[in-house]
């Protein structure tokens, strides 16, 4: 059977999702594009499992994606020394994420952070297709 093209935006949704927190990893199956989500509550048997394992894609993982250093790339475009210093002190500690969105919300950046954040994704959305001779459609 011929491979068909990925959607982009489907490969993008599949990395936010597993990066959204529980620890799930996604697979793309090669033949018909479809995505599955394997975690510890995942009901599948072991030859499942295994069949995943062999034949399907393994999407990049939470630590590959890596949103943290994408908040410290976010917070070295900026240019007001006030907002950065702010940015920065947000990101440290447990609760970093509430934080740093919380302060992107009160200086009026969220927008510039979530057209950052999704440029990153598409990146790695690209680069996972081209490392996998995966041809995909932006639409």
């Amino acid at each position: 059977m011929k491979n068909m093209k990925v959607k982009l935006d489907d490969i993008i949704d599949a990395l936010e999702f597993i990066n959204d927190g529980m620890d799930t990893r996604a697979y793309l199956n090669p033949v018909n594009n479809d995505i599955v989500y394997i975690n510890e509550y995942t009901d599948i048997s072991t030859e499942e499992m295994e069949k995943i394992y062999d034949e399907y894609l393994s999407l990049p993982s939470k630590f590959y994606i890596d949103e943290y250093s994408m908040m410290e790339e976010f917070i070295e475009t900026i240019d007001d020394v006030g907002i950065y210093n702010q940015l920065y002190m947000s990101i440290s500690g447990k609760g970093a994420f509430r934080r740093f969105k919380d302060t992107c919300i009160n200086f009026g950046i969220i927008d510039n952070w979530y057209s950052f954040r999704d440029s990153k994704y598409r990146e790695i959305a690209i680069e996972w297709c081209k490392d996998n001779n995966i041809e995909y459609t932006v639409k």
